[in-house]
């Protein structure tokens, strides 16, 4: 199946990310907006305590302001030539952290019409992830694209269309230049458990290259327009277009947190001729918990969390 649906008409373009961008083009987005982010101190490493707090899984260090330079939500993460947008970062414990990215970003399959439980994927182990601001490759340890497969899910149900999640073990050698703040808008401030309703207000980042560094580009608000697949992913339509790249990237909901990944894009040209552009994103609290209740990531993986949140975007 087609991971880049047509919603409405015309215009397709793919967020897919797993064969859209080289490696090269995300080297280039890595410098682009290096110094642009608000400036601050540092943040302590994970399992330190800066403040009295001890600390745990979903909160293993007390962090400072973040900085450009840093491993956050929103990084480029690159593998085998393909290019896409981090998201959230987890941890199963106070040595150990993941950063979240859509599983399609690891398939030579992603844009080739296969079901995502039949596609041919990156392996668990594979140590060649290049993750924007790191000193060394990322880790893939899980992706639902794999573990569908090994679970034996039916290629067209709900599960298997989309579940569109996988995490990469951040290298220990860069566990000290970590922080949870997403780009443009800080968070998350936790994670949306359940489902998000219709009409409420999301927000979503994406660092494609073909943005070229314009951050304004980069950062877009909106609102679901529907639910998708009994809950396993929604359907948003934001300000501004999403392109190849931004595939993996965060969504926010009303209140910054944690509620999404996008997944995959379609512009549809309305009678008014403006575009509306409508993404589909997996439902992360539902994608968490398959990788959790299947046995492929440790149960105790929590969502690392930022207290502050801002809805128009920090520029």
């Amino acid at each position: 199946m087609n991971r880049c649906l047509v919603f409405v008409l015309v215009a397709l373009l793919s967020a897919c990310g797993g064969s859209s961008s080289s490696s090269s083009s995300s080297n280039a987005a890595n410098t682009a907006n290096t110094g642009n982010e608000t400036p601050g101190g540092d943040v302590t490493t994970p399992g330190s305590n800066d403040g009295g707090v001890t600390p745990t899984p979903e909160t293993p260090s007390v962090y400072g302001i973040p900085v450009a330079t840093q491993i956050r939500p929103g990084v480029v993460i690159s593998a085998d030539g393909s290019s896409c947008t981090g998201n959230f970062l987890f941890s199963p414990n106070a040595q150990t952290v993941y950063i979240g990215v859509a599983a399609h970003c690891f398939s030579i399959d992603t844009n080739d019409g296969v079901d995502p439980c039949e596609t041919n994927n990156l392996p668990i182990g594979f140590n060649q992830v290049t993750i924007e601001n790191a000193t060394q490759p990322g880790e893939i340890v899980y992706s639902s694209w794999r573990a569908m497969q090994e679970s034996g899910e039916t290629p067209g149900s709900n599960t298997c269309v989309y579940n569109d999640f996988a995490l990469v073990k951040i290298h220990s050698a860069d566990l000290a230049n970590i922080h949870p703040a997403a780009f443009a808008f800080g968070g998350p401030v936790s994670l949306l458990t359940g489902l998000a309703a219709v009409g409420e207000a999301v927000y979503a980042y994406g660092r494609s290259p073909y943005h070229f560094g314009l951050r304004l580009l980069e950062a877009k608000s909106g609102s679901i327009s529907a639910i998708l697949g009994g809950g396993w992913a929604y359907q948003i339509v934001t300000d501004k277009a999403s392109i190849p790249g931004d595939s993996g990237g965060p969504i926010f909901g009303a209140n910054g947190q944690a509620l999404a990944v996008t997944s995959v894009l379609s512009v549809g040209i309305g009678l008014d001729l403006r575009p509306p552009v409508s993404n589909g994103v997996t439902n992360l609290d539902r994608a968490l918990q398959y990788a959790i209740d299947g046995g492929f990531i440790n149960a105790s993986t929590k969502l690392l969390l930022w207290p502050d949140f801002y809805p128009r975007g920090n520029f």
